[in-house]
């Protein structure tokens, strides 16, 4: 019982972690391209590949949270 009443607080930590690196890989985006319309020289290079991992990690988290629930789902309805 101790476990069910955990899985909504770890699907909750999931989400909001879904949601903090994407919205940092998105801000990150928009920093690039103001940077880059300004005529910065320099862009520091951990902003423009912030992205290239942050964006797919966000989507893992996504479907990591699509399975738990279909998996949680399908517990419930065989109980």
């Amino acid at each position: 019982m101790a476990e069910d009443s955990r899985r909504p607080q770890f699907e909750a930590i999931l989400g909001m972690t879904a949601v903090v690196v994407i919205a940092i890989s998105i801000l990150s985006i928009l920093a690039t391209l103001i940077l880059s319309a300004t005529g910065a020289t320099e862009i520091p290079v951990l902003l423009a590949q912030l992205p290239l991992v942050g964006l797919p990690v966000g989507f893992l988290i996504v479907i990591a949270m699509l399975i738990g629930a279909i998996i949680r789902r399908s517990k419930e309805n065989r109980d």
